[in-house]
């Protein structure tokens, strides 16, 4: 009886291993590679992305690239780096924004030809943010100080255990508003929006998909079968096969499924931050 048990699933292995090698021979490759950004963008997830995106360039059978979005945006320079990796790929991109694609995420959606979402998708939240956790009353309270030895009067802007003054506010606004204007000039020019009509609601409001495309913020409301029009048309693939492109383990996913706790990370390491809240 053994015997007979092992015969079949020797005979079951070798026909699912020929079939498999079938299929692969004579089917077409993946044609549009698929790389999601999700969650809070952190300097890992540019990172991850970045390295993502690189292998669908290399990949000689990959024609496009779709981009699914589904993030409220994160560190500001983090947003940048994978805007400038999308807006230097040779190969087409669509950014499709599901459920939300606000800030840095829609800062980083800006590098690709086209943006598509849904009616009801969250867009916009054009704006940059900087914050910190401060304890002084507390530790004044409790008898904590903080020791510091310092070379300039805003050395230590952000210090928990000191409430910023005058001179810290004015230079982190002064940064803020650096990349603001970093921000503005990349939806401006990606968009073909003047910078004066975009300011009049880059002011970290956020709008409906429906509303986005009356902004000009994105091409369309029709979600995947815009973005896979887009693909067809400008890249002549008739029939399109998808092939999802990460760098994950068991491990990412689950510390992503609790993004709010990197999000509270975050505030004890001070960035300057592209996110909707």
């Amino acid at each position: 009886m053994l015997k007979k048990v092992i015969k079949y699933a020797i005979i079951g292995f070798l026909a699912l291993f020929v079939f498999n090698m079938v299929y692969y021979l004579f089917s077409k490759p993946p044609n549009v590679a698929v790389i999601k950004l999700t969650g809070v963008i952190s300097t890992k997830t540019a990172d991850d992305f970045i390295k993502n995106l690189k292998k669908a360039q290399h990949d000689p059978n990959i024609k496009a690239i779709l981009i699914k979005i589904n993030s409220p945006g994160g560190d500001a320079c983090a947003s940048q780096r994978i805007y400038l990796a999308l807006k230097n790929t040779k190969k087409f991109t669509v950014a499709l924004i599901k459920t939300i694609g606000a800030s840095g995420a829609y800062f980083a959606a800006c590098g690709a030809d086209k943006i598509v979402a849904y009616p009801a998708s969250i867009v916009g939240s054009i704006g940059v943010i900087f914050e910190t956790l401060n304890f002084s009353e507390l530790a004044k309270r409790a008898g904590v100080n903080l020791f510091v030895v310092k070379t300039g009067k805003v050395k230590d802007f952000g210090n928990p255990f000191r409430k910023p003054d005058k001179q810290d506010i004015k230079m982190i606004y002064s940064v803020l508003e650096s990349i603001y204007n970093q921000f503005l000039e990349a939806v401006s020019t990606a968009r073909h929006i003047p910078i004066d009509k975009l300011k009049s609601y880059a002011d970290g409001s956020v709008f409906s998909g429906k509303q986005a495309k009356a902004l000009k913020l994105i091409d369309s409301t029709k979600g995947i079968d815009a973005a896979e029009g887009f693909i067809k048309q400008n890249t002549g693939i008739k029939h399109i096969k998808t092939t999802l492109i990460e760098n994950k383990n068991p491990f990412d996913r689950m510390v992503e499924s609790f993004s709010f706790l990197n999000y509270l990370s975050e505030l004890t390491h001070p960035t300057f931050k592209a996110i909707y809240q």
